[in-house]
């Protein structure tokens, strides 16, 4: 890409072939990040509910799946998304979840892409973006309802352009898309935000100029008349507006053991989203592009919530490669006249060669790492041994462990999955059907504290913990036996003599890294609580 007329040009094919070897390897990357196989800690739960949903024909509202929430009121609020996947996973198993996500991705990716390239910004520019922002845009990406925040949130800013330039037709698409959106995940509540902030700065900055046009493009009725519609679509919901009030609540939450509600660290693994961000700020200031003020609010904004909690960064990412691309090439060309040796350099036929090669090698070899080990079945989503306590579950299954368990939030649903015959205590599912004294009870419990009444043990048989977990040191202390430790998880019990297996075999069984080795593949087969009652 060219930003200063070079005195040696290559032929024709040679920068035509550079061009493509550009593309490629940016393309290759992200194909390496987005195509992560490893399954989301809540996906056995999405497509577990989802399965029930179709197998009742109705939302349940009342919790039957845990034995500290029973019969508590369940706020549901990614029912569409759940239906959606859990088709997809009667239709093609894994491997249909999979190229769910990979489809999803592509979408989104590409539209905001094709965003970034209107106006005088070149695709290398909004390539070069998408490459060193793909780290962190693919931190939002896993089979979970938020691939719906993130292709929606695209459709958002998309529109928006279109109707605060004067285009108002545009704005009819905005409240179907709330009305779909609350339905599919909580990520609307960040599109509603946004929304308000960019109608907001585009009126204060026409209010401040006075204009005294009587266009509509620029009057003030028909922004305010799309915030109401907007906001009155959020209602399209089996919660009515109560969901968005529940919404603005749940935020607020301490999540202490979810590692994207923490701050951006400040650690080798965020120095590309810093890049990214001080490269935004610096492009901004240089260009000579016109500048929409709504615009830069909406990212300034954006880039303060990443930095407070990390699940907030691909939301920047994305509308980063919708709107800075344009301000990016104008920065990069006036900064071209100081770096023209440089350029010059670039611009020789056999640099432009070795440059082809090594981009060219690059793609290659991020293709062939998305293809080999650790990934044992490539186009499937897997659940690794050394992530999820697969070994741990098996012995709890081989020796009958039922009843009722304590476990750790993020293995919840995937004990609701693959243990039917144990009603859990805590699962991935957090507010949205436990109460704050059971989420604030097993926060203490992890942290090897006291949990309080809201976790009675004599209520459970079994345990599943993480090894390193302060709640192993509780149960022990409490009375509860060591039946089954590894490296991740430990399993234990209150009284082995109730069962039988157990009490016939020496215990505890101790395993070491053995253990944690391998991928499973995902279940293809629905699980038995897809039907409306337990198994007996």
């Amino acid at each position: 890409m060219p930003l200063a007329r070079p005195t040696t040009s290559a032929s024709p094919h040679v920068a035509r072939w550079l061009q493509w070897a550009f593309v490629f390897p940016v393309l290759a990357f992200a194909w390496l990040r987005f195509s992560d196989n490893t399954a989301d800690n809540d996906l056995w739960g999405h497509v577990l509910y989802g399965q029930r949903m179709l197998a009742l024909g109705r939302i349940e509202t009342t919790d039957v799946l845990s034995w500290t929430a029973a019969g508590e009121r369940w706020i549901n609020h990614e029912t569409a998304a759940e239906l959606v996947l859990a088709l997809v996973h009667r239709a093609g198993g894994s491997a249909g979840l999979w190229f769910f996500m990979m489809g999803m991705a592509a979408v989104t990716l590409t539209w905001a892409g094709v965003e970034g390239t209107r106006g005088r910004a070149r695709a290398a520019v909004t390539l070069t973006l998408l490459a060193v922002s793909t780290n962190f845009i693919a931190m939002g990406y896993a089979v979970r309802p938020q691939l719906f925040t993130m292709l929606g949130f695209v459709a958002l800013l998309a529109t928006l352009r279109r109707f605060l330039s004067g285009r108002l037709a545009w704005g009819w698409l905005l409240p179907p898309l709330f009305a779909a959106w609350v339905n599919f995940h909580g990520g609307y509540l960040a599109g509603w935000l946004v929304l308000l902030l960019a109608v907001g700065v585009e009126t204060a900055t026409r209010f401040s100029h006075r204009s005294a046009s009587t266009d509509a493009g620029r009057s003030f009725a028909a922004p305010l008349l799309l915030v109401v519609s907007c906001t009155a679509a959020l209602a399209a919901n089996p919660e009515g507006f109560h969901l968005l009030a529940w919404t603005l609540q749940t935020v607020r939450l301490p999540r202490p053991s979810i590692t994207e509600w923490q701050p951006m660290p400040l650690s080798l693994s965020a120095v590309p989203f810093f890049f990214v961000v001080a490269s935004t700020l610096l492009a901004w200031m240089l260009s000579r592009r016109p500048r929409h003020w709504w615009q830069a609010a909406v990212l300034a904004v954006l880039a303060v919530m990443a930095v407070l909690q990390q699940r907030h960064a691909p939301l920047f990412g994305l509308a980063n490669l919708i709107f800075t691309p344009e301000h990016l090439a104008d920065a990069l060309s006036r900064l071209a006249v100081h770096v023209r040796g440089l350029i010059e350099t670039l611009h020789q036929p056999a640099m432009q060669a070795v440059v082809g090669l090594g981009l060219a090698a690059a793609g290659v070899a991020a293709i062939a790492a998305s293809l080999r080990l650790p990934r044992e079945h490539a186009f499937a989503i897997e659940v690794p041994a050394d992530v999820y306590p697969v070994s741990a579950i098996a012995f709890i299954r081989e020796h009958a462990l039922e009843g009722n368990t304590i476990t750790f939030f993020d293995w919840g649903q995937q004990v609701l999955w693959e243990l039917p015959r144990n009603p859990v205590s805590f699962d991935g599912r957090l507010d949205t059907v436990y109460s704050r004294a059971v989420m604030d009870a097993h926060w203490r419990f992890y942290a090897g504290e006291p949990p309080g009444p809201a976790l009675d043990f004599a209520r459970a048989a079994v345990a599943l913990l993480p090894t390193a977990s302060g709640g192993v040191d509780v149960l022990r202390r409490n009375g509860w036996k060591l039946a089954y430790r590894d490296p991740l998880a430990a399993v234990l019990v209150r009284n082995p003599a109730d069962f039988p297996r157990l009490a016939a075999a020496p215990h505890p069984v101790l395993t070491g890294p053995s253990a944690l080795q391998g991928r499973a593949r995902f279940p293809d087969q629905p699980p038995l609580l897809a039907t409306a009652t337990r198994p007996r």
